[in-house]
């Protein structure tokens, strides 16, 4: 009787969640299932945590190499995991590509590895071998996680694990990769499927590669290796260009978000009179998102970011810290930061305008004026807008005043 009520309130809570989700996103399913999904990721990341500490223990303090490779695959035959079946993990370590011979790795170096995924693929993985066989980086997807673990392997032991990425999980079962990995002198670049990805600090000497290597449940697979001048190489969304008038007539759907994070073109400069309007809607559980203005798309150099809108949501009450702040020749300049009253609120839409006046950006939320940022450089010099963090957003275009 007892477990049958523990059974009980735990489904009971459950569906309260969910329901407590459905009203505040105002009846938006993606949401829920938005939710229900980051809460199955939770309780892999705390079965992760329970796992490790307790090999450890086992082994004297020492860190387990095998339980940091296999969580997952624990989690899923796990009794903790309901509808749990159990996965054949020999393919994991099947080699099916290996590169030799990569001499003078340095900046710019660009590798592109592309193929097919099984229809069966649970993961696979892409590493970069010194020759002592330690890994200065292993680029792991896990299918059935939807997310992509990123390590270095030294003398055997697997260093700290790296998941979190502001890009939503673009590989597919029977389906084509393209994966660019960019060599540059602080970092690992990953592009996946044309969007760029995430970074991974180098933890060993990134010039004692020699190989790399393709294991896991792919076929298919090449790889190319060319040096390149700036990374990485997508198509880019054309930001459109309205008058006033036609500005009023855009319809306010939100049906259809953009993929996120967004990078977009302006096909003429910002420059005064213009408004630039982005619309969209913060998600349930927001920590913050970013609006840069900037020079060029590229992350590789670094391009100038003219400005840069940072809303933090880390107070109560609707006031939150709105950073402001300029990242010219390779480092940010003195950051300005206001905490405000504002209309930001999970799960509801917003309007914000980006105003160039004669000398600063005015930004407005839900035309309400919030901040201002004084000009360090020529407006004119900004040729795309990027935009990152918690939020959906569904139109981006530049209002012309004249």
């Amino acid at each position: 009787m007892a477990v049958f009520a523990y059974l009980l309130l735990s489904v009971g809570n459950e569906l309260f969640d969910v329901a407590n989700v459905f009203i505040r996103s105002g009846g938006s399913l993606a949401e829920c299932r938005d939710y229900w999904q980051c809460k199955r990721r939770d309780q892999l990341f705390q079965y992760y945590i329970d796992r490790y500490y307790s090999n450890e223990s086992e082994n004297g303090g020492a860190m387990s190499s095998e339980s940091l490779d296999s969580c997952d695959f624990a989690y899923q035959d796990s009794p903790k995991s309901p509808g749990s079946r159990s996965l054949d993990k020999s393919s994991a370590t099947e080699t099916v590509y290996t590169l030799e011979g990569i001499t003078e790795v340095s900046p710019g170096l660009s590798f592109v590895i592309s193929g097919s995924i099984l229809l069966t693929c649970e993961r696979f993985s892409i590493n970069f071998v010194l020759k002592n066989s330690d890994l200065a980086l292993h680029f792991n997807p896990r299918l059935p996680q939807n997310y992509i673990v990123r390590n270095c392997r030294v003398k055997g032991v697997w260093g700290k694990e790296e998941v979190a990425s502001p890009l939503s999980f673009n590989l597919h079962r029977g389906k084509q990769f393209k994966i660019q990995i960019l060599v540059t002198d602080k970092e690992f670049l990953m592009c996946v499927n044309g969007r760029h990805f995430n970074a991974f600090k180098h933890r060993l000497p990134y010039k004692k590669i020699c190989s790399l290597e393709v294991k896991g449940d792919v076929k298919d697979v090449a790889v190319e290796q060319v040096f390149v001048e700036c990374y990485p190489d997508i198509i880019l969304d054309e930001i459109q260009e309205l008058s006033k008038d036609s500005f009023r007539m855009q319809p306010m759907s939100d049906s259809n978000f953009k993929i996120m994070p967004y990078t977009g073109r302006l096909t003429e400069p910002f420059t005064n009179g213009k408004n630039l309007h982005i619309r969209g809607k913060v998600k349930l559980l927001p920590h913050s998102f970013y609006v840069n203005l900037q020079t060029n798309h590229y992350w590789w150099p670094h391009p100038n970011v003219l400005f840069h809108l940072n809303p933090r949501f880390g107070s109560v009450g609707g006031k939150h810290v709105i950073c402001r702040n300029s990242w010219i020749n390779g480092k940010w300049e003195r950051e300005e930061r206001s905490e405000n009253l504002t209309d930001f609120m999970p799960g509801k839409l917003f309007h914000l305008t980006i105003a160039c006046t004669e000398g600063s950006y005015q930004v407005f939320l839900n035309e309400k004026l919030i901040v201002e940022f004084y000009f360090r450089e020529d407006p004119r010099l900004v040729q795309s807008v990027y935009i990152q963090g918690d939020i959906k957003v569904f139109s981006v275009v530049l209002e012309s005043a004249y």
